[in-house]
């Protein structure tokens, strides 16, 4: 596995685990907190030195402040 399937990886487990924990407990995480949620979570992988991780999080939480009609693919 490559070092970016890494960071995918990284990345892909943060956003299952929000969201086991949103259908877990509904509600658990108001949608207008959930990018900051996700930049957290980037930060801490920032920290770790997940980068390629760090940057897709933060990718996709800059993406959830956009309407869905503007998401680009």
């Amino acid at each position: 596995m490559s070092e970016a399937d890494h960071q995918y990886e990284a990345a892909a487990r943060v956003i299952l685990g929000l969201l086991q924990l949103q259908t877990e407990q509904p509600g658990a995480i108001p949608m207008a907190d959930l990018p900051k949620m996700i930049l957290m979570a980037a930060d801490a992988r920032q920290m770790n030195g997940d980068f390629g991780a760090a940057r897709l999080l933060s990718d996709w939480a800059h993406q959830l402040t956009k309407p869905l009609g503007e998401w680009g693919d």
